[in-house]
């Protein structure tokens, strides 16, 4: 019995010093969040998941080490993803590189090189403030041999409004972001150049967005994801 006891003594110590909090948001593993995907008529299109499994101090900043795993509309799996997020308490930097390789099929056999990965947000959000440029910078090799450039950029990024915002997984205080994504493929020398803009709703200390819209760039919807669970 004692033993019993010391054992569920440790592990609860072992669980609460793994939990820490930084900006206002607890980051916990073993937490997840799903991500339901819609089209713009509303039809499911696929979902995410992001759970966390570690978190670790390193000097003055919090590390968070997050594995997605991403699913089609017919909720067919795809290969999982590791992401990792920095908090360093003035800032949040987010992980770019998980999205893109999720969504980008042709990549996962292939060895993928970051050279810039980088997208922060603030300690405080206002309605009307900026926010700094994003960026992404990769590079794809198929057994050593070079296949493509990527890019990513994220620009034009402001605070457009605060409001409430009603998803499955709850009722949230969220900032409106509006931000343009500029990517760039090349191969060969050739570039593809896709923009579109976003918008994406944003709470103080939920870790993810709580919603995010895209919209090509005559400013019609494409598609939008919100946050539809949140297990702790």
């Amino acid at each position: 019995m004692k033993t019993l006891l010391f054992f569920f003594a440790f592990s609860l110590i072992a669980t609460l010093s793994n939990a820490q909090e930084c900006l206002g948001i607890k980051f916990k593993p073993g937490t997840s969040y799903e991500m339901q995907s819609y089209s713009a008529k509303d039809k499911p299109t696929g979902r995410m998941i992001y759970t966390i499994k570690d978190v670790k101090s390193e000097g003055s900043s919090t590390l968070i080490s997050i594995v997605m795993q991403s699913f089609d509309d017919k909720d067919k799996p795809a290969p999982e993803m590791a992401v990792k997020y920095t908090c360093t308490g003035d800032e949040l930097i987010a992980d770019l590189s998980g999205v893109v390789l999720a969504t980008n099929d042709a990549m996962k056999d292939m060895e993928v090189r970051i050279k810039t990965n980088k997208l922060v947000y603030p300690k405080q959000l206002s309605a009307g403030s900026t926010l700094a440029d994003g960026e992404l910078e990769a590079e794809t090799y198929s057994k050593d041999t070079k296949m493509m450039d990527m890019s990513i950029k994220v620009v034009n990024r402001k605070v457009e409004s605060k409001e409430s915002l009603t998803t499955p997984a709850g009722t949230f205080e969220v900032y409106k972001i509006g931000s343009d994504l500029n990517l760039v493929n090349r191969m060969m020398g050739i570039p593809v150049r896709v923009s579109f803009r976003s918008v994406s709703y944003r709470a103080a200390d939920v870790l993810f967005d709580i919603k995010t819209e895209t919209y090509n760039k005559n400013g019609k919807l494409k598609g939008y994801t919100v946050l539809s669970k949140v297990d702790h």
